[in-house]
């Protein structure tokens, strides 16, 4: 068995064990009496040991192993958390971290830890309890009943613990160390069939030895991860083990993935193209094929899609140590809140949104909340708080950043961009929209000082930049003195979206229908100038208007009759004038670089089934 093929495996697993590690940390920071973090710490720590050792990473099998001494004698006196413990494990934890990803992705020396190894040695020695309080807590030794080889030899049953990551392997390699004890024979399941995901860790076999049963039983307890072992005499038929039934998980690559959603992409413009070539015949069985593939494909379109949703908390679980690494280093006191963790969005946008999230929250921590003594003198509680919050609104996923700190001096803002020339010298109010437009401008920033940790409007572009490659929007909210809120609209996946055809000339344009609200007729009679703006009174409302043939500067004049596209982005909204609507259809996304020069006010691509190439407007550009 080649160790090898499991190294994503390992990599998976122990990624999340070190999120784990992390988390139990925060919890024992915050509560160092506490005894539950340690265990917890403890058995990811053992998971991660055992793990390595299996795949042959001696490095970190050290790291680890000195990590679980010093929390073994931590959990055996009872000793509280201390700043330099806490400190010194969330290094090693790091130091564990870098290890992992240096050597799973083929690095052949990782991160130099002799001097850390060293400082976990003195603080082990520095916790110890008394050699009185050791001894009481040793555990005692579960007798078993001892078996003497016989004729047909001795049975071996073995189980595994349940938490075992890489069974399989785990399994070869107490078989291995077995058959340095004797004669291995009838080995169920075998080794092939331990490959397999339903494989719960429980094996047995046949052993002619010359070793006691209790002695047998004790070398291979202690080859680590084992739950049990019986030893009965044989001749007796070696059981293959109950494997059970139902729903089970399977580890599939996301690159397969991602090739899967591709061709997924091909058959949907494929399909288009089919549902064209129909409407041009007058073939009654040919209609129904057409309805028949149009279900398959979006039934396989909705799977793949289904298949590539993950979960925010496997991001949003990083951020906690993220929040408390920064705030210690600025001196602050920052509670950070996570909420909605359940919310599921595609793989390929959570991939894209860890930086600009990391943006958000170190602009918070650094630039929101203010220091323990200013938070007094504003009459509030020393300790800031920071929420990053996930929910569903509608067909978006709805991402926010609020904390309670400074919030940001508008006016302050303002005669920073007056002064850069950024806006009218007349201008006397900056609205939530232009506030956010200004600190999104390449290199802008309001900040005294040059901060290693960020700056208000520091990277707000590339979160920006980031989220309208992905086809989303970012909104803000400031108030000063009571904080900022960051709002991050984005579509659930970015691969297939429904698209509504709109036509200007002979021109078609995609809209996003997670922005289209409705269609109305343009009627002159509701047309209105406020502040030099075409708009119409909708709904009570006030609607500016755009004129899509304007921005694509297409000379002429549209038809009498003009639909409006009536699009929403947060709480700004706007009439799209456009000549014709074409109907709604299924698009594959394709991003691209625009070419130099070209309007700004694309998202990306798509060619429908007659392949013809069509732009995607990106709304959040339009309103």
């Amino acid at each position: 068995m080649d160790p090898a093929k499991y190294a994503e495996i390992f990599l998976e697993e122990s990624r999340e064990h070190l999120t784990a590690i992390n988390q139990q940390l925060l919890q024992w920071e915050k509560r160092p009496e506490a005894t539950e973090p340690v265990a917890a710490i403890f058995r990811a720590v053992h998971n991660i040991k055992g793990t390595a050792a299996t795949m042959g990473y001696a490095a970190i099998a050290t790291l680890a192993h000195r990590v679980e001494n010093l929390l073994d004698i931590v959990r055996r006196g009872a000793h509280p958390a201390s700043p330099p413990l806490i400190q010194l494990l969330f290094t090693a934890t790091d130091a564990l971290e870098q290890s992992v990803e240096h050597t799973a992705q083929g690095g052949e020396q990782g991160p130099e830890i002799t001097s850390l190894l060293a400082e976990i040695d003195e603080m082990a020695e520095a916790v110890a309890p008394t050699p009185a309080t050791s001894a009481a807590t040793r555990k005692p030794v579960s007798p078993v009943e001892a078996h003497t080889a016989k004729a047909g030899g001795l049975v071996l049953r073995v189980a595994l613990r349940p938490d075992t990551p890489l069974k399989a392997a785990r399994a070869a390699i107490v078989l291995s160390r077995i058959r340095g004890l004797g004669t291995v024979s009838g080995v169920q399941p075998s080794l092939a069939e331990m490959d397999a995901e339903s494989f719960d860790g429980r094996f047995s076999c046949r052993l002619e030895t010359s070793v006691s049963g209790s002695d047998l039983e004790a070398q291979v307890r202690a080859l680590g991860e084992v739950d049990s072992v019986a030893v009965v005499a044989a001749p007796e038929p070696v059981s293959q083990p109950k494997t059970e039934t139902g729903a089970r998980g399977i580890r599939v690559d996301q690159a397969r993935i991602d090739r899967l959603m591709n061709l997924v992409g091909e058959l949907v413009t494929a399909r288009g193209r089919l549902v064209e070539l129909s409407g041009l015949r007058a073939d009654p069985e040919l209609e129904d094929l057409v309805v028949t593939v149009s279900r398959l494909t979006q039934a396989l379109q909705t799977e793949i899609i289904a298949a590539r949703m993950t979960p925010v908390w496997q991001m949003f679980d990083r951020f906690p140590r993220l929040v408390r690494d920064v705030a210690q280093r600025l001196g602050k006191q920052v509670q950070l809140e996570v909420r909605g963790k359940e919310i599921e969005l595609d793989r390929a946008i959570l991939d894209e949104l860890g930086d600009p999230l990391v943006h958000l929250l170190r602009n918070a921590v650094d630039h929101g909340i203010e220091t323990p003594e200013d938070r007094v003198a504003a009459g509030k509680p020393p300790q800031g708080t920071i929420a990053i919050t996930a929910a569903r609104e509608h067909s978006t996923v709805v991402i926010r950043i609020e904390d309670d700190g400074r919030g940001i001096n508008r006016d302050r803002v303002l005669q920073d961009a007056q002064a850069r020339g950024l806006v009218d010298e007349e201008m006397r109010r900056l609205p939530d929209e232009g506030l956010l437009r200004i600190l999104a401008r390449p290199g802008f920033s309001t900040a005294n000082a040059v901060s290693d940790v960020s700056g208000r409007g520091v990277g707000i572009d590339v979160v920006v930049t980031r989220l309208r490659a992905l086809g989303g929007v970012l909104d803000m909210r400031s108030e000063l003195g009571n904080g900022t809120t960051f709002t991050l609209r984005l579509p659930p996946t970015i691969a297939i979206v429904p698209a509504l055809l709109t036509e200007v000339g002979e021109e078609r344009y995609a809209l996003p229908l997670t922005h289209v609200e409705e269609t109305v007729d343009l009627d002159e009679s509701t047309v209105t100038d406020i502040e030099g703006e075409r708009s119409i009174l909708l709904h009570d409302e006030i609607v500016p208007l755009v004129e899509l043939r304007r921005l694509v500067q297409l000379g002429g004049s549209g038809p009498h009759h003009q639909p409006v596209v009536v699009v929403q982005v947060g709480s700004r909204r706007a009439g799209l004038v456009v000549d014709r609507v074409a109907g709604q259809r299924d698009i594959v996304v394709k991003t691209f670089d625009a070419p130099r020069g070209a309007v700004p006010i694309f998202s990306g691509a798509t060619v429908l089934g007659d392949g013809r190439a069509v732009f995607i407007l990106d709304v959040a550009r339009l309103v």
